[in-house]
């Protein structure tokens, strides 16, 4: 029952920010928090690379604001909005590669936003205008073994939303 009232922050229960290479999130009991910004339950936010979300019990958490859409209920893995062109382009650096492996996600509600369960958005950008004839440096989403039921999105995806993302595998 922990919350976050800042709607440009993320993780009511967990907030993971620009900077946090190589954390674990493993063997925790996320249950009934709630945020007015997105990733009621985990919130990933910024690039921080090679972060792992694995057996973990994501339940019963909510993000919602009425003025804007929240999104990721569950799970929300973003990317910050581009703050100086890369190549020409006003792109997001990224989230960098995060693997979320058999955790139980069930019960989230994204109030009026997108991925009731899991949400992932602005994963790519700077590694991609980087290096466009070669996806090995591409920061990847990796998502398997995971339990995604009975979520719901005010939007879209109640499972699973996926924006501006190319390097995501199920």
């Amino acid at each position: 029952q922990n919350g976050g009232i800042n709607a440009d922050g993320v993780g009511g229960g967990i907030g993971l920010m620009t900077g946090a290479d190589g954390y674990q999130v493993q063997e925790n009991w996320v249950c009934g928090n709630f945020s007015v910004g997105s990733g009621a339950g985990v919130g990933h936010l910024g690039f921080s690379d090679n972060g792992l979300i694995e057996d973990n019990t994501i339940i019963f958490n909510e993000s919602f604001s009425q003025a804007s859409a929240e999104s990721g209920g569950g799970i929300y893995v973003g990317g910050q909005p581009g703050l100086q062109p890369t190549d020409g382009y006003l792109v997001s650096p990224g989230t960098g590669s995060v693997t979320i492996d058999a955790n139980l996600i069930r019960g989230n509600l994204a109030g009026a936003g997108d991925g009731g369960g899991i949400r992932l958005e602005n994963v790519n950008g700077a590694d991609v205008v980087a290096s466009l004839g070669n996806s090995g440096p591409w920061s990847d989403i990796l998502v398997f073994n995971n339990m995604v039921t009975n979520n719901v999105a005010g939007l879209a995806g109640g499972g699973v939303s996926i924006e501006n993302t190319v390097s995501a595998y199920f």
